[in-house]
């Protein structure tokens, strides 16, 4: 059996894999708020790359954030309607540019952030969002971590009340890293896959969105991961991460794919073997998977993309 191996930091290794179980679709998405970050605030410009990404015939699902102009989500939603894309938003972004945490201590935060998290579920529905996306709020610390849980957990049962009001809408939490740089609530999956199914009866639509740079900056064995993850996990997300804390661009900084960081093709092609073969949750049809990569504004957009594609398609092959 395959584990990813942690022999010193910053090394990565994965042997071959032979497990049984249904194998989970997996399709390819376009992460369009990453490989397009700076078009980001122009909602307009969105909309057509969307079109554009639409018409190349390859991906089968599209990520963006939240979108407020009713004109653009109007457009998406006919966008949509008329491929076989699955739409998946974002609220990470809005909430933090509006300074709102679903995990915060401080009831009036909570409650103002969970008020508008609803609001913006509406908002993703007038899309045709299939996937309504987050992460946690900042890890308080072991002594009031308990009291986090269950605060950011009545915040997923209230958010998830609103979801349940859209038959094709589900609920994806992804776990980031707990101690190496974005240091979130949400992070080591055997804890999250057991908090999230004890969830599950109050929030039944709640899924995993699993990232591979913080599951390895979690210094956690990726294959294991996968396996924990399995029965709640709906995305996959390749990310790449330099994991060595001596070396420059230690974290989560959702760089390219290859070296320094540990997400070679090989590794990325390991990585779908076992996703491929683990048994996902019977209700979902597919399971979407994407690069993460940021782009700035020195990039060349579309080449960025066309590289991320490829890098995917080959893995996928």
């Amino acid at each position: 059996m395959n584990a990813v191996q942690e022999t010193e930091p910053g090394r990565v290794w994965i042997r071959s894999i032979i497990m049984s179980g249904s194998s989970a679709r997996l399709v390819p998405s376009a992460h369009i708020a990453e490989l397009f970050f700076p078009l980001m605030a122009s909602e307009p410009q969105v909309v057509e790359t969307v079109r554009r990404i639409a018409g190349f015939g390859y991906y089968r699902a599209v990520e963006t954030g939240i979108i407020t102009g009713s004109r653009e989500r109007e457009a998406l939603r006919e966008r949509v309607a008329s491929t076989p894309l699955i739409l998946t938003q974002w609220l990470t972004f809005a909430l933090l540019n509006e300074q709102l945490n679903l995990s915060s201590l401080d009831p009036a935060l909570r409650r103002k952030s969970v008020a508008r998290a609803r609001e913006l579920a509406h908002l993703a529905a007038e899309c045709g969002t299939r996937k309504l996306s987050l992460v946690s709020g900042a890890d308080p610390g072991e002594a009031r971590r308990d009291e986090a849980l269950a605060a950011f957990g009545d915040s997923l049962v209230a958010l998830g009340e609103t979801v349940s009001q859209y038959p094709d809408m589900i609920l994806q939490l992804e776990p980031l890293d707990r101690f190496a740089h974005k240091r979130q609530l949400i992070g080591f999956s055997d804890e999250t896959a057991r908090w999230m199914q004890a969830l599950r009866p109050d929030c039944p639509k709640l899924y995993i969105a699993w990232d591979s740079a913080h599951v390895a900056l979690n210094q956690e064995a990726l294959a294991t991961s996968l396996r924990q993850c399995a029965p709640l996990m709906s995305q996959l997300h390749l990310s790449n991460a330099i994991l060595d804390p001596a070396q420059p661009g230690y974290g989560d900084y959702h760089m390219k794919f290859g070296a320094p960081g540990f997400l070679t093709a090989e590794v990325a092609r390991e990585i779908i073997t076992v996703a491929r073969s683990l048994e996902p949750p019977p209700e979902l049809d597919e399971i979407t998977i994407a690069i993460e990569m940021r782009t700035t504004e020195q990039d060349d957009l579309w080449a960025n993309e066309r590289e991320c594609r490829e890098f995917l398609q080959a893995a996928m092959a």
